[in-house]
């Protein structure tokens, strides 16, 4: 239980937390995305549920030892062997409940919703209920532990809660049951309401060192060198790396995610097709490449910019393309999801390895190491260009945000990048 790499801090505050057994009711682990906290909060429940737990010195827990924690402090371990450590691993313990915005599927009788946020509907489905005489939903959260040993509801992408469902969660937050755990995963705590946050535990979990994202994709197969770009672009994500090389399907926490959403039947449904053949897409439509091809494809783009081989034109078509490519597998891995959100998100990755490119020209021209170089043959840019050129992509991304029409968005702001990077184009 809880040997996360690279998240020390977070792992040692826990633990703590576990030995005096004194558990908040309310957690709220804030961090970058992809670096653990999901995966930490189902093993934070997984050893409060174990009916044997061990008790260790943190010397003698070999691959489990918390850096931050003494050496003969004493860490409370789940037994991985009783029937509670069994229910954890096979995602089907009836006390722990996993809240994530695609349950909108069983809580929308429509059946048109996207799970763009995560609605009152499924707050008030999965934890709160509803008293609303016409079609009341009993409140799990006030349901007696079916095992005994409490109850655990973990939110994930919590950020992403409706208002209206942020204040029906405070109401729940400010009498909680005894016994009743609710843990919120978030990327972007500040979204979260004030008094959300001031009656939560707060986990801090930090981005990983490279060296661990390196050696997590390493098992996946991933090269030394392929693994260092996709690290360095990730930005100490395994989470994120995982999902942009399409191996997301081996990371036990997303298994862990679709277990959850997919043992439940549809609302006003008594089976559950969610994920039967029908909806599914075709094999043949898996979009090809991943954030490896896209970035090697752009970085030649960039520097036949530079020689005036290619236009700005060229670089922005492109840079649709792939950002549709990777909307394309998002939604083969949820139906659910929002196409235009998804390009967007594709949109600023693609931004992203514009950014890191400008920066290996900038650390050429200093003479600064850098550390897995993208492909290039461009040599160093000055300081001004660089800065003229990250200008432009902070202004691209500020639109992007704001819905702006994403083809014009992409021809100005790719122009003014090509103007940026060769200046002697624009006749100064």
């Amino acid at each position: 239980m809880l040997n996360i790499q690279g998240q020390s801090r977070a792992i040692g505050q826990l633990q703590r937390a576990l030995s005096s057994g004194r558990l908040a009711s309310t957690w709220m682990f804030a961090g970058p995305q992809g670096v653990g906290k999901f995966t930490t909060a189902c093993a934070m429940a997984r050893t409060a549920l174990c009916e044997a737990p061990v008790r260790k010195a943190n010397r003698h827990a070999d691959g489990l030892y918390v850096p931050s924690l003494p050496e003969d402090f004493l860490l409370t371990l789940a037994c991985g062997r009783c029937e509670a450590c069994k229910a954890c691993n096979f995602n089907n313990h009836p006390d722990v409940h996993i809240i994530s915005r695609q349950l909108v599927r069983f809580h929308d009788r429509s059946g048109t919703s996207k799970a763009t946020t995560l609605s009152i509907g499924v707050i008030r489905g999965e934890i709160t209920g509803d008293s609303n005489p016409e079609r009341p939903v009993e409140a799990k959260l006030y349901k007696h532990s079916q095992r005994g040993r409490g109850k655990w509801f973990i939110i994930d992408e919590a950020d992403l809660m409706q208002p209206e469902a942020q204040n029906a969660l405070l109401k729940a937050l400010e009498e909680p049951p005894p016994q009743t755990y609710l843990v919120m995963i978030t990327a972007s705590p500040a979204d979260l309401l004030t008094t959300i946050r001031s009656r939560s535990q707060q986990v801090q979990f930090n981005a990983l060192p490279t060296d661990i994202v390196i050696q997590q994709l390493a098992l996946q197969g991933v090269t030394a060198a392929d693994a260092a770009i996709v690290a360095r672009l990730s930005g100490g994500s395994i989470g994120c790396s995982l999902d942009w090389l399409g191996l997301t399907v081996a990371d036990k926490a997303h298994a862990t995610r679709q277990a959850a959403r997919s043992n439940k039947p549809r609302a006003g449904e008594a089976d559950d097709d969610a994920g039967s053949a029908a909806d599914a897409p075709d094999a043949a439509d898996a979009p090809p490449g991943n954030i490896l091809h896209w970035t090697i494809a752009i970085c030649k783009l960039l520097d036949d910019m530079v020689l005036g081989r290619a236009g700005a034109m060229q670089l922005a078509t492109n840079i649709q393309k792939y950002s549709d490519d990777y909307a394309r597998r998002q939604l083969r891995r949820d139906p659910l999801t929002s196409k235009e959100q998804a390009k967007r998100a594709g949109i600023a990755i693609m931004l992203a390895v514009i950014g890191h490119w400008l920066d290996d020209r900038l650390r050429q021209y200093i003479g600064a190491p850098i550390e897995a170089p993208l492909p290039a043959t461009t040599h160093a840019l000055t300081p001004t260009s660089v800065h003229r050129a990250l200008a432009v992509l902070r202004s691209a991304e500020t639109h992007l945000d704001s819905n702006a029409h994403q083809a014009l968005l992409l021809a100005a702001n790719m122009t003014a990048l090509r103007a940026a990077v060769v200046p002697q184009l624009t006749g100064r």
